[in-house]
């Protein structure tokens, strides 16, 4: 083994500062250097002996003791702190051993020798959150020149920016919500036209300053507090509002959203949300101040997510002495003062903020506690890994959302394997080098969703029908598809072309309102139908040239599936799961329109009580990406869960939601069969049907009134032919 020589370790010499003369990056490890010259080569292995300390002078006993990046060394202290651990020189960098347990700062001892005990001291993270720490910028992920996370975890720092997580609290489709507003509207006129209210309030991500803006579509702020927001009150966000009168119900949206708001961890409101906490939203230095998981809280920072912010004075340049709770054993860097946390390998610590049972908080709203004992099932993305395959130690969410880095020796963008050390770091394997995307479903290429479903279609002639089977399976999803923000849903379209032309849809289920309408009517009730045209309104008001009718008939037979939770238990009735079979009867196109009169290409042939949706054409070549398009009554179905609130309005935002009237989205491991007829006119000798399943982030019923974008994105297409 080579002669090992004394050095102090520099902060910036790790993470590319080389210059030696640094002073303010000096930050000495524990080491106990050598006589200078002369001595002989250490062995190439023996046994290490020492003792682990707290800062009082007491044993630590069951440390965790270890060659550092050598996890098969590891040993536990003995009741009186002591540990014996066998070390073999791997020949790469400076060894050091390295001691660590939940709750304290990790700490490594350098130039250890055979025969001699080393002293290795775990100074405690004390308790509680220190309210007075404020969160560290993790720089802009490409200059490591600066002292902040790009300094050494350069691409760490690049990952995280370009993810969702740095949107969490940003996104305008929050902020709107939070707010009650809508960017529809960018004038007083169009705004007060549209049936709103144009005034002054809060600019997001700032401190007090004022933006005028359309309030229009509720939100959290005014439904939940009567004293602001209605059409005779200061709107809850205007600086001008007096503190009787200021919201002081703030939906939980800054626990989870905005984790890094400075000073007290939860119950804040998201216009607390500057500076960082609003520009890079979940960021790393918030996320790597959790020192627990506690599922039995309610979701978010200050409850589920117990924050361990550091009480303990620093030195140097530290005004605390640092503290990040990590998944590795082995961080005895004291810029990082890593604290051993297993949570961040597992998939509790998503569940942190992804699984969410929410009570009634609209005031005066209540939830059928014989139905949702423990709250309304909102975000249950744990649970849904939890009670399905994927639910094994290798396939935890980091797995696919956190995938591996093999390029990375370890978090250290220039550490290699030859320069292993305390300050470098020791080698890793690829899944503790995990990537910061926190990949979303349209993250990566190919993107996440593309390798979650796999689609077939079965067709058979049946009389004077073609009848096509289609399941629509959840084969690379640990949780149910789509999961999370309850926004979010799938669309299955069928259709089928023969040698004779398209075919005309005539039975089994089709796309709900969940697919978008322009305007929904029932025949008998506001509309009515002779020959080529439709007497209606609401329909005329909404349409225009070229759009197009789809007519559907309830069946009083209900969609019998398996979805998460109770609605795949076996618990609920078919009627029960909310989804009655509406059988499509017709299609038209409106070629013109006058007054409250539609005349269309075809007379559709229509019964008191059937349906008509008001939606747009699909077309010849979709494309993915594309504007989202409305289209309820079409043949397929969607996959979705349908918030309902105390009105029985369907779709609501889910700080609104008292009740759920369906969730029919696909258990991971699990499939989905539908099936749909279509008319084969004499003649038809051959064809084709088409199963396509898009993926839309965005419900259209919001998009419009928020001024939001909705997209479709093709995610899975499959078909099958007969005949000739």
């Amino acid at each position: 083994m080579r002669t090992r020589h004394a050095s102090i370790l520099l902060l910036a010499l790790a993470c590319g500062k080389k210059d030696p003369g640094d002073e303010a990056s000096i930050v000495e490890t524990i080491v106990d250097p050598p006589a200078d010259s002369g001595e002989a080569p250490l062995p190439s292995s023996f046994d290490v002996t020492g003792t682990v300390v707290d800062s009082e002078g007491a044993p630590v006993p069951e440390a965790m003791v270890l060659v550092g990046g050598q996890s098969d060394t590891m040993v536990l202290t003995d009741g009186d702190g002591t540990f014996s651990l066998w070390f073999e020189d791997n020949g790469l960098g400076e060894p050091a051993i390295v001691a660590a347990k939940q709750g304290y700062r990790a700490i490594g001892y350098e130039y250890f020798r055979p025969d001699i005990p080393i002293g290795l001291t775990l100074v405690e993270v004390k308790q509680p959150d220190n309210e007075a720490y404020e969160y560290q910028d993790p720089g802009d992920g490409t200059d490591s020149m600066r002292e902040d996370c790009s300094h050494c975890h350069t691409t760490f720092v690049q990952d995280f920016l370009e993810s969702k997580h740095a949107e969490a609290t940003r996104n305008p489709l929050l902020q709107d919500l939070y707010a009650g507003v809508t960017q529809a509207y960018s004038d007083a006129d169009s705004c007060t036209t549209a049936g709103g209210q144009w005034r002054e309030g809060h600019a997001p991500g700032t401190d007090g300053e004022v933006v005028e803006k359309c309030y229009l579509g509720g939100g959290v702020l005014p439904d939940l507090n009567p004293n602001c927001g209605d059409i005779d009150q200061l709107p809850c966000d205007s600086t001008s509002i007096d503190a009787a009168d200021a919201p002081d119900a703030f939906g939980a949206c800054a626990d989870c959203h905005a984790p890094g708001i400075n000073g007290i961890a939860g119950g804040r409101n998201l216009h607390d949300a500057h500076g960082l906490a609003y520009d890079i939203g979940v960021h790393c230095d918030a996320c790597h101040k959790v020192r627990d998981i506690d599922l039995s809280e309610p979701p978010g920072v200050g409850k589920r997510l117990i924050m361990g912010r550091p009480n303990e004075p620093g030195s140097h340049t530290f005004v605390w002495d640092p503290v990040y709770f990590g998944p590795l054993i082995d961080v005895p860097n004291v810029a990082m003062g890593g604290s051993y946390q297993p949570k961040f390998n597992e998939s509790t610590f998503c569940a942190g903020c992804h699984e969410q049972n929410q009570e009634a908080l609209l005031p005066g709203d209540e939830l059928d506690t014989a139905l949702w004992p423990d709250g309304l099932p909102i975000h249950t993305t744990f649970s849904e890994w939890e009670a399905g395959p994927y639910n094994q130690e290798a396939t935890q969410c980091q797995f696919c959302h956190m995938p591996g880095n093999v390029e990375l020796n370890n978090s250290v963008d220039i550490s290699t394997p030859e320069d292993q050390s305390i300050a470098f770091g020791f080698p890793r394997h690829p899944e503790d080098n995990r990537n910061h995307t926190f990949r979303g479903p349209l993250a990566g290429s190919p993107r996440l969703i593309d390798g979650a479903l796999y689609v077939s279609v079965a067709v058979e002639p049946v009389a004077d029908t073609i009848e096509a089977t289609v399941s629509v399976a959840n084969i690379g999803c640990g949780h149910a598809i789509p999961t999370g923000e309850p926004m979010r849903s799938l669309l299955l379209l069928v259709e089928a072309e023969a040698d004779c032309g398209t075919l005309e849809p005539v039975g089994g289920l089709t796309i709900p309102d969940t697919g978008g309408t322009r305007a929904s009517g029932v025949i008998g009730e506001g509309v009515e139908s002779v020959d080529f045209e439709l007497t209606w309104p609401e329909g005329a008001a909404a349409a225009g040239v070229g759009q197009v009718l789809r007519f559907v008939r309830p069946s009083g037979v209900f969609y019998d599936y398996e979805g998460p939770g109770i609605f795949g238990d076996g618990s609920l009735a078919a009627e029960d799961k909310g989804m009655e079979i509406e059988s499509p009867v017709g299609q038209a196109s409106i070629v013109d329109i006058d007054g409250d009169v539609l005349t269309l290409d075809q007379a559709p042939v229509l019964e008191i009580g059937d349906r008509v949706h008001l939606g747009d054409a699909w077309p010849e070549e979709p494309e993915d990406g594309q504007d989202a398009l409305h289209l309820a009554g079409r043949a397929g179905t969607s996959f979705s869960k349908v918030l309902l609130d105390s009105a029985g309005n369907r779709h609501v935002p889910h700080y609104r939601a008292v009740d759920l009237a369906s969730d029919n989205r696909i258990p991971p491991g699990s499939n989905a069969l539908t099936s749909h007829a279509f008319d084969l006119p004499e003649g038809c000798s051959a064809g084709e049907i088409r199963a396509t399943v898009l993926y839309r982030p965005i419900p259209l019923n919001m998009a419009r009134v928020r001024g939001w974008s909705s997209t479709d994105h093709i995610v899975s297409t499959a078909s099958s032919t007969w005949g000739d």
